[in-house]
């Protein structure tokens, strides 16, 4: 199998990260194309911190 473990920088003690070239992709999985829809309308209709509403 090809796992790398490599050396990160811990932060929060998450401890070491691990890489694979096995990990599916989900930039087409239905469940998350919805999700980022959902955010954005979300975003667009509250706006982010900081920004005054017009």
């Amino acid at each position: 199998m090809a796992t790398i473990t490599n050396s990160l920088s811990v932060k929060k003690g998450f401890g070491a990260g691990t890489v694979s070239d096995q990990v599916k992709s989900h930039a087409n999985d239905p469940f998350v194309v919805k999700k980022v829809e959902e955010a954005t309308k979300t975003i667009q209709r509250i706006g982010l911190p900081g920004k005054k509403k017009k």
